[in-house]
């Protein structure tokens, strides 16, 4: 529209003589319009040409200016094609640098990522307090920690305590005895992760350990009761894992409740005599080790507690004593209910304490 504009306020102003309106007749610019066109297209084509950066000419000589609609798409299509080209060439300089350092940038993201896992395996083993375990033919654990005691250990007024233990080629199984909540669980569940740990080369939750490498590990969790369908099918479970010739780590929580006590009881004694012929070791926490030892000679440990502290907390050394039975001091964990139980139920646990 400005275009159109100027061009009207020039041509109002011009003198056309009779030659020229003779060439206005014949369909031809007089040379005065056509210079007057000429210099008004020429300015918008400069402004065109600033603004986009291509030099073309989009009009039409008449009055009033049009747009070569033709002309238009030429140069979309130019400009498009441009920009593809450009971005290709583009593309491939990127390309050609990149594959100029392919070889250094996997080596540094391999370096990165390696890194990563030394400072993340390092700073595990430093906040738990983990040390390189050795590896022989026996268990033999000073100062063991339950992993989940690790990071508490620092900030526990009084500390945690540690445990030692041990199995050897001799006495490849024991029974685990002792108080309730005396920690008989937390120390089967710590040789489950000594031993997982030392098997995957890691460092270990002990000051220092003796471990041995063994083909298979079986962890069998406390377990409250089993129906007739769940005992067989534990036993589709267990029995081909003990008779299998593979050299295993084995360790039982209180698997009293898989049926009745005298079957139980043959089924482990059973297991202690397989196990005890070969290169493997276990450990059974029970409450039944009285009951075991008339079918097997086996060793038995003992965690003891000696009574209750101001707090009522149990009173234990929670290093097992080895070729010990304990007794599982039941007595002291009722009177502890006892004494945090509000009067009815004092009243209860009152009259089980008379019983003990």
């Amino acid at each position: 529209r400005y275009i159109d504009r100027e061009l009207k306020e020039r041509i109002q102003n011009i003198d056309l003589e009779g030659d020229e309106v003779l060439d206005l007749l014949n369909n031809a610019l007089p040379p005065k319009l056509e210079e007057i066109f000429n210099e008004i297209l020429s300015k918008s084509k400069e402004t065109i040409k600033l603004e986009s950066g291509i030099d073309f000419d989009p009009f039409i000589r008449k009055y009033p200016i049009e747009i070569d609609d033709m002309e238009m798409e030429r140069v979309k299509t130019e400009i498009l094609s441009n920009s593809e080209n450009n971005y290709f060439d583009k593309k491939s300089t990127a390309a050609e640098q990149l594959a100029s350092i392919k070889e250094d940038a996997e080596r540094e993201v391999s370096d990165i990522i390696k890194f990563d896992y030394e400072y993340a395996l390092g700073s595990f083993a430093y906040l738990y307090d983990l040390n390189k375990p050795e590896f022989s033919n026996e268990y033999d654990l000073h100062q063991a920690l339950h992993l989940n005691l690790c990071l508490r250990e620092r900030t526990i007024k009084d500390g945690i305590q540690r445990v030692d233990y041990k199995l050897n080629e001799e006495e490849n199984i024991a029974l685990l005895t002792g108080a309730n909540s005396g920690g008989k669980t937390t120390l089967l569940e710590t040789i489950s992760q000594i031993a997982i740990l030392g098997q995957m080369g890691l460092p270990v939750p002990a000051k220092s350990a003796k471990i041995k490498l063994l083909d298979e590990i079986y962890h069998f969790s406390k377990k409250r009761s089993l129906d007739a369908g769940a005992f067989e099918s534990f036993l589709n479970v267990f029995m081909p894992i003990v008779t299998s010739d593979s050299e295993k780590l084995v360790l039982l929580d209180e698997l009293e409740g898989i049926t009745e006590l005298e079957a139980a009881v043959k089924i482990i004694s059973s297991f202690i005599e397989m196990i005890e012929e070969s290169n493997s070791f276990a450990i059974i926490v029970t409450h039944m080790a009285n009951e075991l030892m008339k079918y097997t000679d086996i060793r038995v440990d003992g965690i003891e507690a000696t009574g209750l502290d101001e707090n009522y907390n149990l009173i234990v050394d929670r290093t097992p004593k080895m070729h010990y039975l304990a007794k599982s001091t039941p007595e002291l964990i009722i009177k502890r209910m006892y004494n945090n139980s509000p009067p009815e139920l004092k009243r209860v646990y009152g009259k089980i304490l008379e019983k003990f």
